[in-house]
């Protein structure tokens, strides 16, 4: 838990490597009822930040029984922009010699350019410079096939770029930074996933436009004020959301688009509202990537961070464990 530089350089080369998801999404619905059962997609999960990631990663890792496809990341460097220009650098010096692909998470305002005015400075090309020096940091250190997610769960209203008081100024901006680094690194081949939290907020209103994402992500954790204590009432709230499971669903299949779970899980809130241990929102959220609109990759958040405590390996979640880890087996 952004005239405009660049252009449409990339977008084949996109296509290319996202080919294979589209083709699934746009098979008509006889062809998809005689395929087999679609497997999972791509894990990922997080252990922390560049190098002191490791010891988690190969915890789960060791839980699971098998490797991770991915690694997500966030850099701690959301003071000023140099550190995380600096940051960048590190990630990519740590995580290049294990040959791990990286999902990282870039903030679009730091905590010294946070301002009232930040989204529109922003889309007016305030911080392209720094942007662009990020994406030729990544490139040159080796991680040029990242996949982004500039302003993360944007409808969180805790975050300096928040979107919830101005959707299009955060589209701008959030379009202006793909294409700053699109133009900055035309070697690399970042994939861009625009990726809200399920929750409230404006969030359709903040799409920058089908030429600058490649990924519809949605963060997705076990947690509900209605229906907290009910999880088969809880799993319905988090599909029928203004901006939950079918929204995201319908969203990404009307442009083409693989969805993704950067972040999902199941545990508890400092204020009461998570799912617990609970192995049906684990199941039935398996179930949920293996059908509509095809799933780029998912990331399980085995962590036990104060917002919110999902962890699973280590025996407080006895019963989501064991659901997951059958699951992410099968």
């Amino acid at each position: 838990m952004a005239a405009s530089p660049g252009g449409k350089r990339g977008v084949a080369d996109r296509r290319s490597v996202l080919c294979c998801a589209f083709s699934v999404a746009l098979a008509s619905p006889q062809a998809q009822a005689q395929a087999e059962p679609r497997a999972l997609p791509k894990l990922a999960t997080f252990g922390g930040s560049g190098c002191d990631a490791m010891p988690g990663i190969a915890r789960f890792e060791g839980w699971l029984g098998r490797p991770v496809d991915l690694v997500l990341d966030f850099g701690e460097y959301r003071h000023d922009w140099d550190e995380m220009v600096r940051q960048s650098e590190w990630l990519a010096r740590c995580w290049r010699p294990t040959g791990r692909r990286v999902v990282l998470g870039l903030p679009l305002v730091v905590a010294s350019a946070s301002s009232p005015a930040a989204l529109r400075r922003g889309a007016d090309g305030a911080f392209d410079r720094y942007f662009q020096a990020v994406a030729r940091k990544l490139a040159d250190g080796g991680l040029g096939d990242a996949i982004l997610r500039p302003g993360w769960e944007f409808n969180v209203a805790g975050y300096a770029w928040s979107a919830l008081r101005e959707p299009r100024a955060f589209a701008a901006f959030w379009r202006r930074t793909v294409l700053a680094m699109r133009a900055a690194a035309p070697g690399a081949r970042f994939v861009f996933d625009w990726n809200p939290n399920l929750g409230d907020g404006p969030v359709a209103e903040a799409y920058p436009g089908d030429d600058v994402v490649d990924v519809i992500g949605l963060d997705t954790y076990n947690q509900s004020w209605p229906f907290h204590r009910d999880p088969a009432r809880r799993w319905r709230h988090l599909l029928d959301h203004r901006n939950g499971l079918r929204w995201h669903r319908d969203f990404a299949a009307a442009r083409g688009k693989p969805r993704s779970f950067p972040e999902w899980g199941t545990g508890t809130r400092a204020d009461g509202h998570g799912g617990g241990d609970d192995p049906l929102f684990i199941r039935n959220m398996l179930a949920w990537m293996r059908d509509g609109p095809p799933v780029a990759y998912h990331g399980y958040w085995d962590h036990p961070s104060p917002e919110y405590d999902a962890q699973v390996t280590d025996g407080r979640r006895p019963l989501a464990a064991a659901a997951l880890r059958a699951g992410l087996r099968a």
